[in-house]
């Protein structure tokens, strides 16, 4: 346990993109409830401050510090602004007890010359992917996790020891669904909604292959509603072009079409949608909060059966992208039974503490992810014994 003693500030880094805020702002946010003014939330640009307050729900919410760049950094490939940012703005970084971060670029930090103080990791996701378990793992001084699933492979892997992570449960989903309010059904029919949720990676993304055919095949149908939302990276690397045409293809009161609003990551279709359709994605684990049907599309031609990168396409049918989508959807439905037990046991191992009332509704008990995570950070930041002495 580090004993450093420089101050009490606590640095959150939110520098990965929207979709990350989720799993790391709900924790800012219970640091900054506990100790006012010593919370400081970094993103990367303007735009991003309000889709981090949309995670603060209620009570105190940290300072927000926008990491602008200098204008010249434009003619830089946007592949390369994390790093010149976090270079550039590494010592004011680094002036903290302690560090939290969703993403794994910022080990940079511990590279550079200098002092840094902790850093802890919340990865963003529990997906399967072999991506979600690497050697930077090795660069944080503590990780915490949403389920054993992740703790035993980065373990295994010889990524982390077991002293340096703790499983707190997953932060996003128990915000989540510790503020969950009723919404508003995805569409104003009676019909059941599929959610197409394809990932953003080339090698590995099923859009191309069978994303126009599926709209085309539920269009045609009838019987369905569809909601196309990828992960929010595809679109970012689309032409406007491509972007125009491919929105283009939704039908008003039967087929959405989101290419990134916020609702692709605030679980408004995992949560609304009754089939999911993927291929890769960790979102498939938020669907699964309530089970319900799974489709698959393999369109790699993946040797799959026996992978743990490919555990989640044991929670349904695995189609090749030239497979008559209809069909394998009325499969879906009618053979979700055969497939339940596989999604509870494999969610117990992924999200921790999670569990089901008799209606199906998830719960989490009296386990608070959220809580769980800033008293480690709190540890880290030497703050731990001070707020229990405050609080006794």
């Amino acid at each position: 346990m580090p004993s450093r003693n420089v101050h009490s500030r606590i640095h959150v880094l939110a520098i990965g993109g929207a979709h990350q805020f989720g799993h790391i702002v709900p924790v800012a946010c219970e640091l900054a409830r506990r100790h006012p003014g010593q919370v400081r939330l970094f993103v990367s640009a303007e735009a991003e401050v309000a889709a981090a307050m949309a995670y603060a729900g209620q009570g105190a919410a940290p300072e927000i510090v926008v990491m602008r760049l200098p204008a010249v950094t434009a003619l830089l490939p946007s592949s390369m602004h994390k790093f010149v940012r976090l270079t550039l703005w590494a010592k004011r970084l680094r002036d903290a007890a302690v560090i939290l971060c969703a993403e794994r670029t910022s080990t940079m930090l511990k590279r550079l010359p200098g002092d840094c103080p902790p850093i802890l990791h919340i990865p963003h996701g529990a997906g399967d992917r072999a991506v979600g378990f690497e050697p930077r793992f090795r660069l944080f001084d503590h990780v915490m996790l949403a389920g054993r699933k992740d703790r035993d492979r980065l373990v295994e892997a010889g990524f982390v020891r077991a002293q340096d992570c703790t499983v707190t449960g997953p932060i996003k989903l128990a915000a989540v669904l510790d503020n969950a309010q009723a919404r508003p059904p995805l569409f104003d029919n009676a019909r059941p909604t599929i959610l197409y949720n394809p990932h953003f990676s080339k090698k590995l993304s099923s859009i191309e292959a069978f994303g126009r055919g599926l709209i085309a095949a539920v269009a045609a149908d009838g019987r369905y509603n569809l909601v196309v939302a990828p992960h929010v990276r595809l679109a970012k690397r689309w032409s406007a072009a491509k972007r125009r045409a491919w929105e283009a293809l939704a039908i008003p009161g039967q087929v959405t079409v989101d290419l990134g609003s916020p609702r692709c990551n605030d679980m408004t279709y995992t949560l609304g949608a009754d089939l999911y359709v993927g291929d890769v994605s960790s979102q498939v684990y938020e669907f699964l909060v309530r089970p319900r049907p799974c489709l698959f599309v393999d369109a790699k031609g993946v040797d799959w059966q026996d992978s743990e990168d490919y555990a989640m396409w044991h929670f349904g049918e695995v189609i090749a992208p030239d497979a008559d989508p209809v069909a394998a959807i009325e499969r879906a439905f009618a053979a979700h039974g055969d497939y339940v037990q596989q999604q509870r046991e494999r969610m117990t191992y992924t999200i921790d503490g999670i569990a089901w009332l008799a209606d199906g509704t998830p719960t989490f008990g009296t386990r608070c992810p959220v809580r769980e995570a800033a008293d480690t950070v709190e540890r880290f930041a030497g703050l731990r014994t001070k707020a229990i002495a405050a609080i006794a």
